[in-house]
C-alpha cells in the first residue's frame, strides 16, 4: 500500500488527492495549513465526498513512499518545513507546479533521481477548502524514467492521462508558453478571451516568441506553429476564464509571476537572448503584487 503525502491540497493538489483516493491501494494524507476533515470533489455533475487524514503539524507526520509537492513556485521554502518529518532514505517525490526549474528548485531539499518533475493540465478550481470543482480530465506530462512510471501507476481512475515522454524539457516550455503567454490576463484585468483583440494578441505573440527562442536555448524542441493556437485557444475560452495568475491577481495573492515570465528573462539573459516583453510583464506583474 504506497503511502502518498500531498502538500498543497489547492485546486490541482486537491484533484489530484480525489484521483488517488480513488485507488483503494494507496494510504492518501493531506499537508495544509488550514485543517478540514472531508474532500468533496465534483466533476461531470457528480458529487464525491471523502473522509481524509489532514496534518497540519509536520511533527505529526512519518516518512511516506511519495511526497506530491501542488503548491505554488515561491512557496517551495515554506513546504520544505514538512519534508524532513516525510522523508525516508527511499521517498521519492513528484513536483506538479509552472515554469521549468522543478529540478533545480527541488535538488536543495531532495537528490535529484528521487525527483519527478509534473506538468500538468488540470481544468479545476477550489472553491473553499476542501471543496474542488474538475471540468474535465486531467493530463500529466513526465520523463519516461523508472521513477515516473511508478507515479504514474498510482492513479488507476481514467480521469488522468498520464504520458510519459523521452524529452520532458520540449514539454514543459511548450507548457510555459502558454502560461507566459496568459500574463496578458493579469496585466490587463480581463479574462482569457482579451486574446481576441488584436492588441492582445500582438503582445501574446511577442511573449511566446521569447519563451520559444529561450526554450529553444535550453535545449527544447519547439515549432512557432504552436503561436496561432496558443492565442487562439485563449480568444475561445469560455467568457469570464481565468488562468491561475489572474485569479491570484483578483484574490490579492501573490503571484507565480517569475515561474512564467521572469525565469524566461532570466534564462534569457544567461543565453544573450533579447527578453524585453517577458522582462517587463515580470516587472508589471511584480508591482500590481505589491500594490
Amino acid at each position: 500500500m504506497p503511502s502518498i503525502a500531498i502538500i498543497g491540497p489547492g485546486a490541482i493538489g486537491g484533484t489530484l488527492a480525489s484521483l488517488l483516493l480513488e485507488n483503494s491501494d494507496n494510504k492518501v494524507s493531506i499537508c495544509a495549513r488550514t485543517p478540514f476533515e472531508q474532500l468533496q470533489v465534483t466533476a461531470a455533475g457528480q458529487t464525491t465526498t471523502r473522509d481524509v487524514t489532514v496534518h497540519t503539524d509536520s511533527t505529526a507526520t512519518s516518512p511516506v513512499d511519495w511526497i506530491l509537492l501542488a503548491t505554488k513556485t515561491y512557496q517551495v521554502p515554506q513546504a520544505a518545513n514538512w519534508f524532513p518529518c516525510l522523508s525516508g532514505p527511499h521517498t521519492r517525490i513528484a513536483v506538479v507546479q509552472n515554469g521549468v526549474e522543478h529540478l533545480a528548485n527541488l535538488t536543495p531539499y531532495f537528490p535529484s533521481e528521487r525527483i519527478v518533475p509534473v506538468i500538468i493540465d488540470c481544468p479545476a478550481e477550489r472553491r473553499s477548502h476542501g471543496q474542488i470543482v474538475r471540468h474535465g480530465d486531467v493530463r500529466i506530462d513526465i520523463p519516461d524514467t523508472e521513477n515516473a512510471a511508478a507515479f504514474a501507476k498510482l492513479f488507476t481512475d481514467p480521469a488522468v492521462k498520464a504520458n510519459l515522454t523521452t524529452d520532458w524539457t520540449s514539454a514543459a516550455w511548450r507548457k510555459l508558453c502558454i502560461n507566459a503567454a496568459g500574463a496578458i490576463s493579469a496585466l490587463v484585468n480581463q479574462p482569457a478571451n482579451v486574446a481576441a483583440t488584436p492588441q492582445a494578441a500582438a503582445i501574446m505573440e511577442a511573449l511566446i516568441r521569447e519563451t520559444i527562442a529561450v526554450g529553444r536555448a535550453e535545449g527544447a524542441t519547439l515549432d512557432e506553429s504552436i503561436i496561432p493556437t496558443i492565442i487562439a485557444n485563449a480568444a475561445a475560452a469560455p467568457a469570464g476564464s481565468m488562468n491561475s495568475l489572474h485569479a491570484d491577481l483578483v484574490a490579492r495573492r501573490p503571484m507565480e509571476w517569475d515561474a512564467r515570465n521572469g525565469v524566461i528573462a532570466r534564462l534569457g539573459q544567461i543565453h544573450g537572448i533579447a527578453t524585453p516583453y517577458n522582462q517587463m510583464a515580470a516587472q508589471l506583474l511584480s508591482l500590481l503584487e505589491s500594490k
